[in-house]
């Protein structure tokens, strides 16, 4: 268990998890610091974390054609994944970030790892970080 105490912190974690890691599946509430995770993740692989920004809306954002980061919140289910041409791109990313990560059995992430985030406080959260 990991404590962060700023959006700082949350970053610099982003970007250690860049060196060894290829798929991250972040788990954890609104607000928590995934996509702040992410801006870190991005910086890790020589991306701008400026151009880092929450896919709530859009599904999925990529990056540089480096980094391709996914929200599956609003999805319901495995099909719409399909649909939404969600799994061909990421047959064509090497790393990959899936916030919300859902109906995720039916993908191949053998090699993902997860990063539970918990809001403990306003400015204080507790990561956990699962290698599968």
């Amino acid at each position: 268990m990991i404590t962060i105490h700023s959006p700082e912190e949350m970053q610099a974690l982003g970007k250690s998890l860049a060196k060894d890691h290829k798929i991250l599946l972040l788990q954890g509430e609104l607000g928590s610091g995934k996509t702040t995770l992410t801006k870190g993740f991005a910086e890790g692989l020589w991306i701008d974390a400026k151009q880092v920004q929450s896919p709530t809306y859009t599904y999925l954002n990529t990056y540089e054609n480096k980094l391709l980061h996914i929200d599956m919140r609003r999805l319901n289910d495995h099909k719409e994944i399909i649909e939404k041409g969600i799994l061909d791109q990421m047959n064509e990313f090497e790393y990959i970030i899936i916030e919300w990560p859902k109906h995720t059995q039916h993908l191949w992430l053998s090699n993902a790892t997860i990063v539970d985030i918990k809001k403990t406080s306003p400015t204080t959260r507790e990561v956990s970080i699962i290698k599968q």
